[in-house]
């Protein structure tokens, strides 16, 4: 009698079963020698070879139960593409049951009684729910009430018909498009994951033109390679090509997961039985793939590791297990990267996320709290389902949510990849009924990759930074080029970035809240740097930077010297459709328009971009493109008041949106300080936003600034400065649906954006820190006078007494775990550098007693306002120590 299947067949990246090509199959004869050969083929669990000996059987004798129902349990243990065939043969095999089945008799005409589940399988893997329920009504009145386990499964799957049956009732709004068949083929081709920017796509395929060109002996397919396809300006993805020789070979390789940045893959390779394979990581070293390394013995064991990814900083491993003790089959497991550099004991993640059945493919969002997985539990809807759960500030799960049809159906649906801003996904599929009537979304083979787009996720908070190294004419792309980004309010470096060769292109995830340095570096030699500043109150912003390269020699075959001077001010330009899409557009007309000078016209290359742009000093420009009778929104900026060389990127689009036709003019005023409020003439002006605009210019006589045009939902930050002294403030549009004029009054000497930062007063010394800021600026010079008395006090022979109290505001933290865990850090900070600072100048730590310190949470509730209302909360945000009385 054929043993119940709690599951239904799960596609991994590892086991495909179609029929064995690679096994020699030939008609045995007679029916019951195709009959004893196949019986063999399933008591092997070789399903698909056993399917074709049935087959052979059936054509000697079509009429009996037991070979209908034998043609349709194999077909249901097939490839997702082959199961909907079974319910024909089952439809006959019920016809003739008896519960006194004899499964290796070839004589035997009648079918089991478990026909009728297998025929509920087959309805509920077609969406016939109603005929679903009815079959597994009918065998569970044949199961024994004693035998309760039968009992368990049958009320699982009923269950998962009633999860069907709502959730197909109520569809998201998702649109779902393959790829092509420049990416898929008639093998199959699955498990895609996807850089951050879009541009570059890996994925695991089973071609004949894999290395070495073997088939699997267990499945009869092709061995698994790892593929490597790039987006062009177009959209088009390219053909693919190998990953790396460093990576493919004669056995089984197959895509995991990228980390975000690009920069870390992680593999699964199988170099056994197909069934004992482990988890590997290569990284990418600024020219190839190295080498893949094994992941410790904590994470992989003698069982079997099929799926994994990292987190955002790398310091998680979440991977999928059948080791013993887990909840189900396959459990979702973590671990945890260890100060010397090695990996924890592994830690079952537990409810809700894994349940008595199995899950697979975790995929950790970009946001690090969006956790996506498949599910096979009482939440699906019929095979694996994708959900995803919210990682809270302790580390809690929430419960699984179902992302919904179509995105999940009544089969296996498993491997998803999010976009940053969780809005776009990629996932392969053997659906043939995704976009059904749709002749550019057919299904090309076995399985496809698909990509999406759904609303049903809220935009992560953080910022895409997208990088693109442009060689000189004539020049490529150089091995050795680095991005390096380090946080300026911590100092802590974010992470190092190689660009892709192909392309040269680069992706950084930024958290909000904080401004970063970005380095451009060729062989350790830094080409330029910048700082982009990403305020606390986003939503999901994307900068697009291109980074020009001097030219390296002479086109060949050319009689003139290339010059290599470039231009003191230039302009790079990035044409984009709209801001919905935003895809390059090639041949798009751009004007630049300079009054009272001569306009400049050129057309955008195959990538958008129009690099190299002379411009003048002291002038105002206006950029407008157009393509296909569309033309953009105007983007206008001045040179005005730039010294020596600048480069300046714009990035500009064809197509308006709704929200072009609202106005936010900004005007800035400096003055000289809130008492007196005289004006302060030709201060240097920076407005930089967070979708990569920059704004420079001059006050005029009055101290004003106007004519600064903002973008819609973008957030700002503004630099004054006048005589070495810098002041700044922040602006944002985001969430106003209407014109708004924006007046900005910057003062120079004392600002009246933010509390004095530091004070030196009644013997006590204080510091008011920005937001989420924890370090003492030692250079201030209250701070040195502060120094200065306590180290009077040392030499009057007395010993230094201080109180310490530290302050956080109301405004969320999100690099502690509590705003009073963030006092006490700048408590601890503050006290370190003191005690630096003293110990420079010959006071050791002995002669410091700290009398008292406090910590506490202090202001008005926070209401999501800090950009608006950063000088009430700053007020709160705070170190002070006084020498004690």
């Amino acid at each position: 009698m054929k043993k119940l299947i709690i599951a239904f067949l799960f596609f991994t990246v590892i086991n495909h079963s179609l029929f064995a090509q690679g096994t020699v199959i030939s008609d045995k004869g007679s029916y019951k020698k195709n009959y004893n050969e196949a019986t063999l083929n399933v008591g092997d669990n070789e399903y698909d070879i056993a399917l074709k000996y049935f087959l052979f059987a059936y054509k000697y004798d079509s009429t009996n139960a037991n070979i209908n129902f034998n043609v349709g349990f194999c077909y249901l243990k097939s490839a997702s593409a082959k199961k909907h065939l079974a319910e024909k043969y089952l439809e006959k095999a019920i016809l003739d049951v008896t519960k006194n089945y004899m499964e290796d008799a070839a004589g035997f005409k009648k079918a089991p009684i478990e026909s009728y589940f297998y025929l509920g399988q087959a309805y509920h893997l077609d969406g016939k729910l109603d005929d679903a329920m009815k079959m597994y009504d009918t065998y569970e009145s044949y199961v024994k009430p004693k035998d309760k386990e039968q009992h368990a499964i049958i009320q699982h799957y009923k269950t998962q018909v009633k999860n069907a049956k709502l959730i197909l009732a109520t569809p998201l709004n998702v649109t779902l498009h393959n790829l092509g068949d420049s990416v898929n083929s008639e093998y199959p081709d699955y498990s895609p994951v996807i850089t951050a920017d879009e541009q570059v796509l890996y994925y695991t395929t089973r071609r004949p033109s894999n290395i070495g060109g073997e088939r699997s002996e267990e499945d009869g397919m092709y061995y698994e390679d790892i593929v490597v396809s790039y987006k062009d300006a177009k959209g088009i993805w390219s053909k693919p090509s190998s990953i790396s020789p460093f990576i493919n070979t004669g056995g089984n390789e197959a895509t995991i997961s990228l980390t975000p940045d690009g920069q870390t893959l992680i593999i699964y390779k199988d170099v056994g039985d197909g069934k004992s394979g482990d988890i590997y990581y290569s990284s990418f070293d600024g020219r190839d793939w190295t080498i893949p390394q094994r992941y410790g013995s904590n994470i992989n064991t003698e069982y079997w590791e099929r799926h994994a990814c990292l987190s955002r900083d790398g310091q998680t491993l979440y991977f999928v297990s059948d080791r013993p003790g887990g909840l189900g089959g396959f459990d979702i497991y973590r671990c945890v990267k260890l100060p010397n550099g090695q990996w924890s004991l592994a830690t079952n993640v537990g409810a809700p996320i894994n349940t008595p059945y199995d899950e697979d493919g975790p995929f950790l969002g970009a946001d690090g709290v969006t956790f996506y997985l498949s599910s096979n539990g009482d939440k699906s809807m019929g095979g694996f389902d994708i959900m995803f759960s919210i990682i809270d500030e302790n580390g809690k799960f929430s419960e699984p949510f179902n992302m919904g049809s179509p995105i999940n159906t009544t089969d296996d649906d498993v491997f998803y990849v999010a976009t940053p801003d969780n809005k776009r996904f990629y996932l392969s599929s053997a659906h043939e009924y995704i976009n059904k009537g749709d002749a550019h979304d057919k299904s090309f083979g076995d399985k496809d990759i698909y990509v999406g787009s759904v609303d049903l996720i809220k935009e992560n908070p953080l910022a895409l930074f997208r990088g693109r190294f442009t060689p000189g004419v004539c020049d490529s792309l150089p091995d050795d080029l680095s991005v390096i980004v380090t946080s300026v309010t911590n100092g802590e470096i974010v992470g190092t970035y190689r660009p892709q060769r192909r392309t040269g292109t680069f992706s950084v995830i930024i958290p909000p809240g904080s401004k970063y340095h970005f380095s451009y570096q060729q062989n350790g030699q830094e080409l330029s740097s910048e700082e982009i500043f990403v305020p606390e109150d986003i939503t999901y912003e994307e900068i697009q930077k291109a980074i020009n390269l001097k030219p390296l020699k002479i086109c060949p075959g050319s009689l003139i010297t290339q010059d290599t001077t470039a231009p003191k001010i230039a302009l790079n330009v990035l044409v984009l459709n709209n801001k919905r899409d935003k895809k390059p557009v090639s041949g798009a007309d751009v004007k630049l328009v300079n009054k009272g000078s001569d306009d400049y016209a050129v057309k955008s290359d195959e990538d958008g971009h129009i690099n190299g742009v002379a411009l003048k000093a002291e002038k105002s420009y206006t950029l407008i493109a157009s393509a296909n009778g569309k033309s953009g929104k105007e983007v206008i900026f001045n040179t005005i008041g730039v010294k020596g060389a600048k480069i300046y990127d714009k990035t500009i689009y064809v197509e308006k949106n709704p929200e072009d036709e609202i106005n936010f003019p900004l005007t800035i005023t400096a003055l000289n300080n809130k008492k007196l409020r005289q004006p302060v003439a030709n201060a240097t002006v920076k407005v930089t936003g967070t979708d990569g605009s920059l704004f420079e210019g001059t006050t005029d006589a009055k101290g004003k600034l106007a004519g600064i045009n903002l973008s819609p939902e973008t957030n700002y930050e503004i630099n004054v400065t006048k005589d070495g002294v810098t002041n700044n403030a922040v602006v944002s549009t985001q969430h106003i649906r209407k014109s708004k004029a924006f007046e900005k009054v910057i003062y120079i000497q004392g600002t009246s954006e933010t509390p004095d930062n530091s004070s030196f007063k009644d013997g006590c010394f204080t510091f008011h820190f920005k937001y989420n800021m924890n370090e003492v600026d030692e250079s201030a010079p209250q701070y040195k006078q502060f120094i200065d008395s306590l180290v009077a006090i040392k030499n009057s022979g007395k010993k230094i007494v201080l109180n310490l109290n530290a302050s956080a505001s109301t405004v969320p933290t999100r690099k502690f775990k509590t705003n009073e865990e963030l006092a006490k850090v700048r408590a601890k900070a503050a006290l370190d550098k003191i005690k630096s600072s003293l110990k420079m100048r010959g006071v050791d730590d002995a002669s410091i007693t700290i009398a008292s310190d406090t910590f506490k949470v202090d202001g008005p509730a926070y209401k999501g306002d800090y950009l608006e209302n950063a000088i009430e909360y700053e007020k709160y945000q705070f170190i002070r120590a006084c020498i004690a009385k």
